[in-house]
């Protein structure tokens, strides 16, 4: 059956239009290649990059303006030491010596930094799990950087399709070959591209509370997963915390250092009875301030695990929150360099939020953050599957077990430039073709389309992040994995055999998102199922101690029977 659609004809086709997107649209664009960018939202305004999950951001430059004994061999030996054996070191070692580079081209597109206001240079801090301080801060997140990027992109003619959902990939003989997508009028349309790039940044919309925006589905790692292209890392989910009413907002790692009472619904101390009597709180916050993910790997983790436990006893409030309150903080009596600054921008941000911590405590909780895997990549972007490439935090490599704060902006522009080179390259030596397998993907749509199930998508959705935030978030243990891997199977059942309706255009979004998430969600529990141990944001209160033997990656495939099969690996660099 013929089902009408628009065709489209590209050299590079990027699905996601965030910091990785842009740069690796813009790169190809100046190789040469007719370079079109997907995005589900609108550029510079939708995405993990654009919206303003905290009032700044950072971008790690070893460049020694922050210390003079930082330099590139010291930042590698911080992703390294933090990954725990599960990064790939050529990625590493390229992020690091193409630093330099990238902040040049901010500079060179007019990026404004947070500037020190003694000497007017941008301001230096020391981020997450970092030994040297070298992240440079951006306001408003990296919006300006998305900002800038459309600009530049507009000037070298990159096509722009927004608000427009990719749902499958186009993936025949020869490899992948394009995508089939729906715009938001629902017009079908089949893009062929000699290069396919995923780009569509992590999945926070797993738990039922993230600091992600509603468009991070997932979506990249399921379509390159179920074309043929292994994940790898994907238990190391990030993890923190974040006010819950009345915004949703980053909880700034600065904020712990004047040791805040935190307590629970009935004003009791949130690690009251959920931690074990040795764990020292006051230690536990002090070291919170060097880094905002949970990890198992220092005293700070009983703040999270305890607040997680609480979650368990009930005593969190009607939005999951707890109360920690600033109000007796004196930023001039912390020590930490550039706090002052970072006390006032932070709290001019939260202001223009409706939350004033000077007149009440803050609610926060619990959130599904970043995660420190993806799709398996060598040095230039290339999957295992021919015509697909990845990058940002949509493909795995420069990270493991931690991630240093400020690298993951870094590596959306490191890597986008290498990228986008890449794919201008494998788009001319392959061309376009029209492929008979865009026919049979839109049948599949067209099926879905006409099914009248009894049970609304959404369902689905709110069944997902339960079942993830009880499951997976912060503290994991066998027995609970294994329920999250039997529901979400039974998930994956119910939307094969129909049980789902689909109305309408946004039904149909709704979907093959769900469909996504569930495939990243049974993936990463398989991998926290196999990896028996605790290590970086993985932890497991069921083998709470690193097991020397698993400082490696666990690499994800789907089997023939629609399962994830994990097993420890290696990069192949």
């Amino acid at each position: 059956m013929a089902i009408d659609r628009e065709v489209i004809e590209v050299d590079v086709c990027v699905v996601g239009a965030g910091g990785a997107g842009l740069r690796v649209a813009h790169e190809a664009a100046l190789c040469g290649a007719d370079t079109l960018v997907m995005t589900k939202g609108r550029i510079a305004v939708s995405g993990a990059t654009a919206v303003g999950l905290a009032s700044s951001a950072g971008f790690a430059v070893p460049d020694g303006s922050g210390d003079p004994e930082d330099n590139e061999d010291v930042h590698y030996n911080d992703i390294m030491t933090a990954a725990q054996g599960c990064a790939d070191p050529k990625l590493v070692r390229i992020l690091v010596s193409e630093a330099v580079d990238a902040v040049a081209d901010l500079d060179r597109w007019n990026i404004d930094f947070i500037r020190d206001p003694e000497s007017g240079k941008p301001l230096v801090a020391q981020g997450d799990f970092a030994s040297r301080p070298r992240n440079r801060k951006i306001y408003h997140h990296g919006k300006p950087i998305t900002v800038a990027l459309k600009r530049e992109n507009a000037k070298l003619g990159v096509k722009a399709l927004e608000q427009t959902a990719v749902l499958s990939l186009i993936h025949g003989p020869r490899g992948v070959e394009g995508v089939i997508a729906v715009t938001k009028d629902g017009t079908f349309l089949e893009i062929r591209a000699g290069a396919t790039v995923l780009t569509t940044g992590g999945a926070g919309q797993l738990f039922k509370h993230s600091l992600m925006p509603p468009d991070i589905t997932g979506d990249g790692y399921a379509l390159g997963y179920r074309a043929g292209a292994p994940l790898a890392n994907m238990e190391f989910m990030q993890a923190g915390f974040g006010t819950v009413k009345p915004a949703l907002n980053m909880l700034y790692t600065w904020f712990w250092a004047g040791l805040p009472s935190f307590v629970d619904k009935n004003g009791k101390p949130v690690v009251e009875d959920t931690v074990p009597p040795s764990a020292d709180i006051e230690a536990a916050m002090l070291k919170k301030v060097d880094h905002y993910p949970f990890s198992s790997s220092d005293a700070s983790r009983w703040l999270e695990i305890a607040t997680k436990n609480a979650m368990r006893q009930g005593r969190a409030d009607e939005h999951d929150g707890f109360y920690l309150d600033l109000r007796g903080t004196k930023p001039d009596k912390i020590p930490q360099k550039g706090f002052v600054q970072l006390w006032n921008v932070s709290k001019d941000w939260l202001l223009k939020k409706n939350i004033d911590v000077d007149e009440q405590p803050l609610r926060v909780g619990l959130f599904g953050h970043a995660i420190n895997g993806g799709i398996v990549i060598d040095e230039h972007g290339q999957t295992a599957v021919p015509g697909l490439l990845s990058a940002g935090e949509n493909a795995a490599g420069p990270y493991g077990a931690d991630r240093p704060g400020g690298n993951m902006l870094l590596n959306c522009l490191v890597f986008g430039k290498r990228v986008g080179k890449h794919a201008a390259e494998v788009a001319k030596a392959r061309g376009r073709i029209a492929s008979a397998e865009a026919n049979g993907l839109l049948e599949d749509v067209a099926a879905q389309q006409s099914r009248s199930g009894k049970r609304s998508i959404k369902e689905a959705h709110t069944e997902i992040k339960q079942t993830m935030s009880d499951h997976a978030l912060v503290v994991r243990n066998a027995e609970g994995l294994e329920q999250a891997q039997r529901k979400l199977g039974m998930l994956a059942d119910a939307m094969t055999s129909g049980d789902f309706a689909i109305k309408s255009r946004k039904d149909l979004v709704d979907f093959y998102e769900a469909r996504n998430l569930v495939d990243v969600g049974r993936a990463m529990c398989a991998a926290a199922s196999l990896r028996k141990e605790t290590r970086g944001s993985h932890y497991r209160e069921d083998a709470p101690q690193a097991d020397p033997g698993m400082a490696r990656p666990i690499i994800i495939r789907l089997n023939d029977k629609g399962a994830p099969q994990a097993e420890f690996g290696a990069f192949r660099s």
